[in-house]
């Protein structure tokens, strides 16, 4: 069993302004926000405990007429509210890290994600999509990817971490966090030598859990998913809009 925090703070003025919201999390498709979406799948995950939602508390109060959530007043950063969410919930599990603005998850790739995990004996667990997975599920929508030797891959939108790990490595978890969609940013931090490797199709999956183990010294693990849909979240315009398209035609 794993509780889960979702992170639902922050602006985001290309949709806010135009979708009429204080937060895009918010943001209609169909007749349901996307943050219900999010929640009603992981309230189908019997893995899961407690979820803790973190924003602006009076904008997502209506959801406790329906889901079993707890919220948290959101701070200044992503990072600080993970840390406060962290605190509020005082678990000894380990958490399920989401953002709010992926309404295409299903419960199937939580389900498969939190089973590659077992026995849950790492620190930090990561999910990876292949280029070729990413493009046959949504072809022609832009995203980063990374050169391994085992393949091409971009990052996704969960997370599971230890949660006695969270605030020791919050400097360098910090900045993973702020280039999580930039993964060329992200692979920049482990240092000028694996930029090299990833660009010349160098470097191994192990290679990078070592290193990144090493700078947070924790117990890091990439993990290799099928779902598509972790990899997609809605952060402009194209992307609400192939959202809308994928949800009517359900």
């Amino acid at each position: 069993m794993v509780d889960c925090v979702i992170l639902a703070g922050g602006i985001n003025k290309e949709l806010d302004k135009p979708e009429e919201v204080h937060n895009k999390a918010l943001i209609k498709i169909g007749d349901k926000e996307i943050v219900r979406y999010v929640l009603e799948v992981y309230r189908q995950v019997e893995e899961i405990g407690r979820i803790a939602l973190v924003g602006p508390v009076e904008n997502f109060a209506f959801l406790k007429n329906d889901f079993s959530v707890e919220l948290v007043q959101e701070s200044d950063s992503i990072l600080q509210n993970l840390i406060e969410a962290n605190c509020y919930l005082q678990s000894k599990n380990h958490l399920l890290i989401s953002t709010a603005d992926i309404p295409l998850i299903n419960p199937p790739a939580v389900k498969d994600f939190l089973e590659k995990c077992l026995p849950y004996d790492y620190d930090f667990y990561y999910p990876i999509v292949s280029k070729e997975d990413s493009e046959k599920k949504f072809p022609g929508v832009k995203r980063t990817y990374v050169n391994f030797q085992e393949g091409t891959f971009t990052g996704g939108n969960i997370f599971l971490v230890n949660p006695d790990k969270i605030e020791p490595s919050v400097p360098i978890v910090r900045q993973f966090i702020e280039y999580r969609k930039k993964p060329m940013k992200m692979v920049s931090l482990l240092g000028t030598g694996f930029v090299l490797r990833v660009i010349t199709k160098k470097v191994t999956i192990p290679q990078v859990e070592k290193r990144f183990s090493s700078l947070l010294n924790v117990k890091a693990k990439a993990i290799i998913s099928d779902y598509a849909e972790i990899g997609f979240d809605v952060d402009k315009p194209s992307d609400l809009e192939l959202v809308r398209q994928v949800i009517v035609c359900k």
